[in-house]
């Protein structure tokens, strides 16, 4: 059977940028499970995690972080940003956003993230 017109049957596969790929490489250093570019289903569709990581914390809370990295052009998308966040928070997923400014204190904000959701 053939999905209705306009409709995916499932996620398509989202290149990674240079970026993108080292974040990973760093993350997936600590977080061996975490996933490039994972689909995330929403209210809207599929959005992709560049990086995701779910984790059971201590009081057996599930706690999904979407860690993107923003590039250049993103200083220009500043609100479609915020609405896939908000798009993302409504299903349960928390999102982590650096750059090449933070990208060195990845494993600070992911553990303050982990601490909030708490």
């Amino acid at each position: 059977m053939r999905p209705e017109k306009g409709k995916r049957r499932r996620p398509y596969n989202v290149p990674a940028s240079p970026p993108q790929l080292f974040l990973y490489g760093k993350i997936r250093s600590i977080y061996p499970d975490a996933r490039l570019n994972h689909p995330i289903k929403t209210d809207k569709g599929y959005r992709y995690a560049d990086v995701a990581i779910e984790i059971d914390g201590l009081n057996r809370e599930h706690i999904k972080l979407d860690i993107e990295y923003d590039g250049q052009m993103h200083r220009y998308r500043k609100k479609q940003d915020r609405e896939r966040d908000l798009e993302l928070l409504r299903v349960g997923w928390q999102t982590i956003r650096v750059d090449k400014k933070n990208v060195g204190d990845v494993f600070l904000l992911i553990e303050e993230a982990i601490k909030t959701c708490q």
